[in-house]
């Protein structure tokens, strides 16, 4: 488990620069014209809920909840309930759908009509003899117990070296590590963070072989999410992260990528909360959440507290791998703020 926490701390120390050169200009653009947003869209809402045994009332985590369009059937968006048994599917259009819940051979379903700006679902499926929810741990160990030494000491200096940011170092030892054992979930997702900024679709290939490996590996997931927000396929992005929370509701990272995929499909007031909900799981200020609330704030045309966001971040890092993004972001800002 302390390798698996320090692959944590490499992983968003490599991943916060690039991701932001890539995916900041998008708010900015949009902020010329958001009327296609959800949040200035007429017609749009949100849509929760949750999902319980009816037989004790207990919540049912990563239970798969799809919503479908009542009229043909086709599923809009899906996503997993988290240890709490919750599910959020976001913004959605106004209308007739069918929230199905499914678990194993066992489904749930009921009609909603999503007409309030925000509505909430209890969904109650019957199940008996169910397993703790969460109780996933050992697959993981299994999976873990499987990898041999010469395999883990690899990895180990490869994590050293990306801590270093010596990347070619760290290349090297994890293409021994995958040499020596193929489905080693760790090395595949540290190669995925390191592929990330260079070739997107080999790191999402190396991070779905992951999760094949060690479906249980919340790191795995969330990295995953980064790159599907990174391919600006955000709805891919929020159902992988999703998965992430249910595996590690305490797990700010995820929180943060979901963040990322709200202001990608410009749902700014989502964003916002997501990005509470990292902080409040940190013991301080991480400065890059700043950066997501300058952009949510650019989304919802609030330039005044965009601005002061990204001051706050200049503040904390006036010298870091974003801090030209930002001080191009807040030149623009001012300038919107100035035609307004």
């Amino acid at each position: 488990m302390a390798r698996r926490a320090s692959l944590l701390a490499v992983a968003f120390t490599l991943l916060t620069p690039f991701c932001f050169a890539q995916f900041m200009a998008n708010p900015m653009e949009r902020a010329r014209d958001n009327s296609s947003s959800p949040e200035f869209r007429h017609g749009t809402a949100t849509l929760d809920g949750t999902v319980v045994n009816s037989l004790n009332n207990q919540p049912l985590q990563d239970t798969k909840v799809e919503l479908r369009d009542a009229g043909n059937g086709t599923v809009v968006t899906s996503a997993f309930t988290n240890s709490a048994g919750a599910f959020d599917f976001g913004s959605v259009p106004q209308g007739i759908y069918r929230v199905v819940a499914m678990r194993g051979v066992s489904q749930v379903e009921e009609r909603v009509d999503v007409s309030n700006f925000k509505n909430s679902i209890n969904l109650r499926m019957p199940l008996s003899n169910q397993p703790e929810a969460g109780n996933t741990g050992n697959t993981v160990s299994v999976a873990q117990y499987r990898i041999p030494e010469k395999a883990r000491n690899e990895f180990q200096k490869a994590q050293e070296a990306s801590a270093k940011l010596n990347f070619d170092g760290a290349r090297k030892h994890v293409e021994s590590a995958l040499q020596l054992y193929p489905n080693y979930a760790d090395a595949l997702t540290l190669r995925g963070i390191l592929n990330l900024s260079s070739n997107t679709q080999a790191a999402i290939a190396d991070l779905q072989k992951a999760i094949q490996c060690d479906g249980n590996y919340p790191l795995a997931y969330t990295v995953l999410g980064s790159a599907f927000n990174l391919e600006q396929k955000f709805d891919e992005a929020m159902r992988t992260l999703q998965r992430a929370e249910s595996l590690a509701p305490d797990s700010w990272q995820a929180y943060f990528e979901m963040a990322r995929s709200y202001v990608g499909k410009q749902d700014y007031a989502s964003a916002l909360r997501q990005i509470d909900r990292a902080q409040s799981l940190l013991p301080a200020e991480y400065p890059v959440l700043l950066l997501v609330r300058a952009q949510a704030h650019i989304g919802l045309k609030e330039y005044q507290t965009a601005m002061q966001e990204l001051q706050a971040f200049l503040h904390k890092e006036p010298s870091g791998p974003n801090s030209g993004a930002a001080e191009k972001m807040l030149q623009q800002t001012r300038e919107l703020m100035a035609r307004k």
